[in-house]
């Protein structure tokens, strides 16, 4: 699956503009990547789209984008509200799924299980 093909399932799960639906799967990429080992990320990116591979690859963590909530860091980076974060996340989430193994998604959860069990389904 093609990075533009990924951005039409966000948007189809989520009903979002593909402006809007780009940016969530961007910035799940981005949230995720960086809180990944090294790699647990080179794993992560061969997965994805170049494109999203690129983005997975070339953010490093800070203690800014590590420390903070991802929803709340995911509210901020996105300028939106609570509710509409975790519908982006989830949205980008599901069509994540779409393109990584049983076990890399069970690998995913697991590791994001206490910060976003919530939405990680």
């Amino acid at each position: 699956m093609d990075y533009k093909d990924l951005i039409k399932k966000v948007q189809i799960y989520s009903g979002f503009s593909d402006s809007e639906s780009k940016d969530a799967l961007d910035c799940l990429v981005e949230t995720l990547a960086v809180r990944l080992s090294e790699p647990e990320r080179l794993y992560f990116a061969s997965y994805l789209p170049q494109e999203l591979q690129d983005m997975a690859l070339t953010v490093y963590p800070s203690q800014e984008n590590t420390s903070k909530d991802i929803l709340r860091q995911f509210m901020e980076f996105q300028n939106v509200q609570e509710v509409v974060a975790k519908k982006e996340i989830l949205s980008a989430w599901r069509a994540l799924k779409d393109v990584m193994s049983k076990v890399e998604i069970e690998h995913i959860r697991g590791l994001f299980a206490n910060n976003l069990k919530h939405l990680l389904v």
